[in-house]
C-alpha cells in the first residue's frame, strides 16, 4: 500500500501545548495495557497480506462527493470526531505535521486494533521532543464523516503523557490518508470544518481574496518555501501546532537572530517523544523586519524559535480557508 510496510518511520511534528508550569509525566504504558495489545497480535506476514488487499478495497469505496465534517478548535488545533469498530467515537487531531495515523494504546485496546507482535516488528516514531517506539496495527473499520474505510493501518503509541493541564491528544489522523486518496483537503478555519474531496478540481470561491504557493511532500508531510533576510528555507504546514511561524536554532543562526528574544515561561511542550518546559526548550519570540510566505509579505513579523523543523501552525492559518490541491500540488489560502 505505502511505506507503512517498512514498519520504521513516523515523521511527526510537535503539538506545542499550553499547560501547567509544573512538569508532569511521560512514560511507557502499563504492563497490563501492553498485554492486552499483544493478546490480539498478528504476524508480520498476516499484516502484509491484509495491507496488500487494503488499498484496492479503499479505492473501490471512495465517496463520489465531498465529505465535510466539523472540527473542534481544541488547544488551538483542529480535532475531529471519527469512529472505529462498533461505531466507537474517536477524537483525533487532524495533523498535517504527522505523516501517519496514530492511536494511543488505550484507544487501540478499546478499538480492538490488531498489531504485529513486538518481537517481529516495531516502529520508530520521530517527534520534535524525542523518539518513541510503537507497534504497527490495523484499525477496522475507520469512519471519517460519511466516509467509511474498511480498514486502515496505524501506529500504536507505547508511551503516554499525563498530568494536570495536559491535553495532548493520543489519537492523530495523519497527512498520509488525504494525500493518498483525496484530490483536495480543506481546513476551513473560520467555519471550523474539514472538507475532503475525491473527484473535484479546485475552484476559487467567488468574491474571495486568494493566494497560492507550491508545496512539496517530504517524509510524508507538506512543506512550502519561506524567505527572510535573503535566506530561503522549507517550512512545514503543521495544523498540529498551535503556534504561528516557527524556526529552529539552526535557522535562527542563519538569520542572525539566535541571541534575540525573551524566553517564554509557563508552557509545557507536549508531543510524540516526550514533554519539555518552554524555558528548558528556550522557546522565545523574535521579530523579523520582513518575511515572505504563502504568497504574501509580512512586515515586523513575530516568529517563534522552538525545537523541531521550521513550521507554520494553526495560529497563523486560523483566519483562512486552507486547501491542499493534490493534483496541482498547490496550497491555497482564501479569505
Amino acid at each position: 500500500m505505502h511505506c507503512l510496510a517498512a514498519f520504521s518511520l513516523l515523521a511527526s511534528a510537535a503539538l506545542l501545548q499550553s499547560g501547567c508550569s509544573q512538569m508532569n509525566g511521560h512514560g511507557p504504558i502499563s504492563a497490563g495495557t501492553m498485554q492486552k495489545l499483544q493478546s490480539r497480535s498478528i504476524t508480520k506476514a498476516e499484516f502484509i497480506g491484509q495491507l496488500n488487499a487494503m488499498d484496492p478495497n479503499i479505492r473501490s469505496g471512495l465517496p463520489s462527493g465531498k465529505v465535510s465534517l466539523p472540527f473542534d478548535f481544541k488547544s488551538k488545533t483542529p480535532v475531529i470526531k471519527a469512529a472505529g469498530p462498533d461505531d466507537q467515537a474517536l477524537s483525533m487531531l487532524f495533523d498535517t505535521g504527522a505523516a501517519r495515523t496514530v492511536l494511543g494504546a488505550s484507544t487501540a485496546v478499546k478499538a480492538k486494533v490488531r498489531t504485529i507482535h513486538s518481537q517481529e516488528a516495531m516502529s520508530t516514531m520521530l517527534g520534535v521532543v524525542g523518539n518513541e517506539q510503537g507497534l504497527v496495527g490495523i484499525i477496522r473499520p475507520l469512519r471519517i464523516g460519511s466516509w467509511t474505510l474498511p480498514a486502515y493501518p496505524c501506529f500504536v503509541r507505547l508511551h503516554e503523557s499525563f498530568g494536570e493541564g495536559i491535553a495532548y491528544p493520543s489519537n492523530i489522523l495523519g497527512f498520509d490518508l488525504p494525500a493518498r486518496y483525496c484530490s483536495q483537503l480543506t481546513f476551513d478555519y473560520p467555519n471550523q470544518r474539514v472538507i475532503l474531496s475525491f473527484q473535484e478540481s479546485f475552484k476559487l470561491r467567488e468574491g474571495m481574496n486568494s493566494a497560492s504557493v507550491p508545496f512539496t511532500i517530504e517524509k510524508g508531510v507538506p512543506f512550502v518555501k519561506v524567505q527572510a533576510k535573503g535566506v530561503t528555507w522549507s517550512s512545514l504546514i503543521d495544523t498540529g501546532s498551535f503556534n504561528g511561524i516557527e524556526i529552529n536554532e539552526d535557522l535562527a543562526k542563519q538569520l542572525g537572530v539566535q541571541d534575540q528574544g525573551v524566553v517564554v515561561e509557563g508552557l509545557t511542550l507536549v508531543a510524540v517523544g516526550g514533554m519539555i518546559s518552554s524555558d528548558k526548550a528556550k522557546l522565545r519570540t523574535i521579530k523579523l523586519p520582513e518575511i515572505k510566505l504563502l504568497g504574501d509579505t509580512y512586515k515586523n513579523a513575530e516568529v517563534d524559535i522552538s525545537p523541531g523543523p521550521p513550521r507554520i501552525g494553526s495560529f497563523f492559518l486560523k483566519d483562512y480557508r486552507v486547501t491542499f490541491d493534490f493534483r496541482t500540488r498547490l496550497l491555497w489560502l482564501e479569505w
